[in-house]
């Protein structure tokens, strides 16, 4: 699916911009905030219905002193758009996003995967580094993009799970007051059904997970190039899930009345990527969030990004765009050329704070974009 151009009304710092892009690549130079980030994240939005950046609020993506903001994609097949507010509007509640195609509103799941997209800039680091949450989140986005029985799975655990968890949090007020007997029965009853729910949902959920998270594992020397190829680290993914049942349940019943929160279930998941047989460690696997230097954390990063790459192509059939957030800086030049190689043939969006660390050779009908 191509991307043909892109409308910003008050998104971010775009107060209201229209860009252009080349079947090939685009190239978008710029100064430090001038918006290229902003721009390349408008874009993952569309793709993913989630913002690139892995902190922060949504509401944020609305430029200040706004109150609506508003992006518009023209494809090669369809024209998606996605209204953003902050919840009111007028004195009166609306939804915070809106999605629609060609201009009909849509549900969630119906909007995604009209486009798809892979991002890979210096924020990806955090993945390694930080909360399990992220890298939900970042399974999340992969995943919704390509296959829209998880995208269902997700919403409906994400919704039955804070439903499930104020039953938990209703069972323990009433057995703190002494009510009766019949009153906690009824509660009790009304978990069942959402334990059955997050039951269903949530094995799908896992399911997926794993059928990703294998596929990387299958291609661990993506970064296999050139000279140095038996000296490239080979990298893991060990999937730690949290799998959800009615035995486990029931394992951990007390303590979720007492803290009001399913301890259970695919919210609780996490996944360490390991390195294999780097700097003379040659079968020993190092948790990267622990023991990886930033170089070897960057590698990673890039290792995942083209699996995540790979994983989306075979799924679907469909190349996805590759949107490259100023990753001169951040990789040395024969892994430079690893990532261009796989441009070719790839709707490309890159971005740079410097035209003088483009290797223009490299690249195939670059329109250049300046902010």
């Amino acid at each position: 699916m191509i991307l043909e151009s892109i409308t910003l009304k008050n998104f971010r710092n775009h107060k209201n911009a229209f860009f252009e892009f080349s079947l090939q690549t685009t190239l978008v130079a710029g100064e430090n905030a001038a918006g290229k980030t902003n721009l390349l994240e408008a874009i993952y939005l569309v793709a993913s219905g989630r913002s690139l950046r892995v902190k922060g609020v949504e509401s944020e993506m609305i430029g200040y002193g706004e109150e609506i903001a508003n992006i518009k994609a023209k494809t090669e097949k369809c024209n998606l758009e996605i209204i953003l507010t902050k919840g009111e509007l007028f004195g009166k509640r609306v939804s915070k996003k809106k999605y629609l195609v060609n201009q009909i509103a849509r549900r969630t799941v119906d909007f995604l995967g009209n486009i798809r997209a892979v991002y890979f800039g210096p924020e990806n680091l955090e993945l390694i580094t930080d909360s399990p949450s992220l890298r939900r989140k970042y399974l999340d986005a992969v995943l919704s993009q390509v296959d829209s029985e998880y995208a269902r799975a997700s919403l409906s655990y994400e919704k039955g799970l804070k439903t499930r968890n104020k039953i938990l949090e209703k069972i323990r007020e009433l057995q703190e007051t002494d009510s009766s007997a019949e009153s906690v029965g009824a509660s009790r009853k009304k978990l069942y059904f959402w334990d059955q729910l997050l039951i269903k949902n949530g094995n799908i959920i896992t399911l997926k997970r794993e059928e990703f998270i294998e596929f990387l594992n299958k291609n661990s020397e993506l970064l296999n190039c050139g000279e140095e190829k038996r000296q490239s680290p080979r990298f893991s993914l060990f999937y730690d899930r949290s799998t959800i049942s009615e035995e486990r349940l029931k394992q951990y019943s007390q303590q979720e009345i007492a803290s009001a929160t399913t301890l259970v279930g695919p919210h609780r998941d996490d996944f360490i990527i390991k390195s294999v047989g780097s700097f003379g460690l040659e079968n020993r696997e190092r948790d990267l969030s622990v023991y990886g230097s930033r170089g070897e954390q960057r590698l990673a990063i890039l290792w995942l990004k083209l699996g995540e790459l790979g994983f989306i192509e075979e799924k679907t059939g469909e190349k996805p765009i590759l949107l490259l957030d100023d990753i001169f800086s951040e990789l040395d030049l024969e892994h430079r050329k690893l990532v261009f190689d796989v441009t070719f043939e790839k709707q490309t969006i890159i971005t740079t704070a410097d035209l003088g660390m483009v290797e223009t050779s490299w690249l195939k009908d670059v329109k250049l974009i300046s902010l």
